[in-house]
């Protein structure tokens, strides 16, 4: 199950893994979109299922880690609820505008804010690109009016329409954009610039950002799987991210393997839940 709609990152990657998965285990394995709530809906269902393995959850950090913060009730607990069972990547948030904008730099941003009474639109379609959006408010002088939506390309189609001023998505949907000459990326939430996009200046280095915000997903299984059977997974997982197909997979969605295993997966995870609060908290932002 995956708590994303198609055509993003979450969902791409799904479903390369559900091929391999299906040819490693000897099962038929399917992806379901379920999206909703920063991918809430698909952790409710899932948390309610049985831990036999027929039911995972393609999860994010937004699900198991910023939702804790970002609302007061989400449906499940994403430490008591799940068994991690492997971590799958990492991919940072990019910011872009059309190409027939001036803007080029946050700065420019900031000043197209000043030079408009209502300051500028802009959209995001999950946790990652709403807080990094929420940063670009409290700390780099970016007044606008925010827009969610259900996925990042959602928010895409209408910068491009023109109904945006500016978008910040995921950097596998953006590239895509930058690629085909539809968007100009302006910055990246990453500690460095990416390798992907060139001349491109990170968030942090801008000191808009105090620590990187990178995005990470995950394999998770209901509370209580037996561990020999999420080894049997999670091995088969790392087994395909290890693939040429898997690395190139990697490359396409502009992001970097996150090979965790179960108990360093919920580690990691416990981590994240205390960083995105700061991250929240910083942000500006009330749990809804």
């Amino acid at each position: 199950m995956v708590g994303f709609p198609a055509g993003t990152a979450s969902d791409l990657m799904s479903r390369f893994l559900t091929d391999r998965l299906a040819r490693r285990l000897g099962q038929i394995v399917v992806a379901e979109n379920r999206p909703g709530a920063d991918g809430g809906v698909a952790a409710t269902a899932v948390a309610r299922s049985r831990p036999d393995g027929t039911v995972l959850l393609y999860s994010t950090s937004s699900a198991h880690a910023a939702n804790v913060s970002l609302y007061r009730s989400i449906g499940y607990d994403p430490v008591a609820d799940f068994t991690p069972v492997f971590g799958v990547l990492r991919q940072p948030t990019v910011v872009l505008v059309r190409p027939d904008s001036p803007v080029r730099t946050v700065a420019d941003l900031a000043a197209a804010c000043r030079a408009r009474v209502e300051g500028l639109s802009y959209g995001y379609g999950n946790t990652s690109t709403r807080v990094v959006g929420a940063m670009l408010e409290q700390r780099g002088g970016v007044r606008g009016i925010a827009a969610s939506f259900r996925g990042n390309p959602q928010s895409l189609t209408e910068l491009i329409a023109g109904r945006l001023d500016f978008a910040v998505t995921d950097a596998f949907t953006g590239l895509a954009q930058v690629r085909a000459g539809t968007l100009r990326a302006v910055a990246v939430s990453s500690e460095a610039p990416n390798a992907h996009l060139p001349g491109v200046p990170s968030l942090v280095q801008a000191g808009i950002l105090q620590a990187p915000i990178v995005a990470w997903t995950g394999i998770f299984a209901p509370a209580g799987m037996a561990e020999p059977l999420a080894t049997q997974i999670g091995d088969a997982i790392r087994a395909a991210l290890a693939e040429e197909e898997g690395a190139a997979m990697l490359t396409r969605l502009v992001a970097d393997a996150f090979p965790l295993p179960t108990a360093a997966l919920a580690d990691h995870m416990r981590a994240d839940i205390a960083r995105w609060a700061d991250y929240v908290r910083l942000a500006g932002i009330e749990p809804q």
